[in-house]
């Protein structure tokens, strides 16, 4: 096995190889890094087949600038990668989480794995929005958000520049963008998905899925991150068994 930090224009990624004609690429979610995740770190670690851990521009390793990101430059980067691998790999895994099942919604893959899939960003944008705006948020939850909404609120806030996430400022073109999107209108065919949700997430939680996946697996006291000790281990063996399949 041979590790490599390898650049793609803006994107870096970390590069495992294996002897495959097969490769994984792990993407995160929103304003995470795919190349630091121990999620990814294990699952890359347990595959048989190469992989590669790679972060969108202004993210982790990558160069460039968050502010203007969208589920369409995240798409675009991501393209970017796939031009690189298949000169060499036959058969390309996308592993995805949460925001980034809707980059790879469209997109055709030999198979996909998508944990916490934020697909229906309509009502998940909407959702966010009123939680961020209750100090008492603990009585909002997916069954009430809507009776606490103020679309014109939500659409003033959704034009704003500039807003502060976690660490970064963003723009107003992601909200735009996704302000009337369900991505799940994009999958036609979900035979070579994997998806895998935790039933305790209330980032995104299960019940904004407008899809049925011919192949779930839900995780017993889950949360968004699928992270822990616990969890990972309910998942990470059958998406290795998957992806070699």
């Amino acid at each position: 096995m041979e590790t490599k930090l390898l650049k793609i224009k803006n994107n870096r990624g970390i590069l495992l190889e294996k002897e495959s004609d097969r490769i994984a690429i792990m993407i995160a979610g929103f304003e995470r890094a795919a190349t630091t995740d121990k999620r990814f770190k294990e699952l890359a670690d347990k595959l048989s087949v190469s992989s590669f851990r790679f972060d969108y521009s202004g993210i982790g390793l990558s160069d460039g600038d968050f502010r203007h990101m969208t589920v369409s430059s995240m798409q675009k980067e991501l393209k970017n990668v796939l031009r690189e691998f298949k000169k060499n790999y036959k058969k390309i895994v996308v592993v995805s989480h949460s925001l980034s099942g809707c980059v790879v919604s469209n997109m055709n893959f030999f198979k996909k794995v998508m944990l916490s899939p934020a697909l229906n960003q309509r009502e998940l944008l909407r959702y966010y929005f009123v939680v961020s705006n209750f100090k008492d948020n603990k009585r909002i939850g997916w069954h009430n958000y809507r009776d606490y909404l103020n679309e014109d609120e939500f659409l003033e806030y959704c034009a704003k520049e500039g807003k502060v996430t976690k660490n970064n400022f963003i723009d107003s073109e992601y909200f735009i963008e996704n302000k009337d999107r369900d991505y799940a209108d994009l999958i036609k065919d979900n035979d070579n998905i994997l998806h895998i949700h935790g039933d305790e997430d209330d980032k995104v939680p299960i019940e904004s899925l407008n899809i049925s996946f011919s192949r779930s697996i839900i995780i017993k006291g889950g949360d968004h991150d699928l992270a822990r000790p616990n969890m990972r281990d309910q998942w990470i063996g059958p998406t290795v068994e998957f992806i070699e399949k």
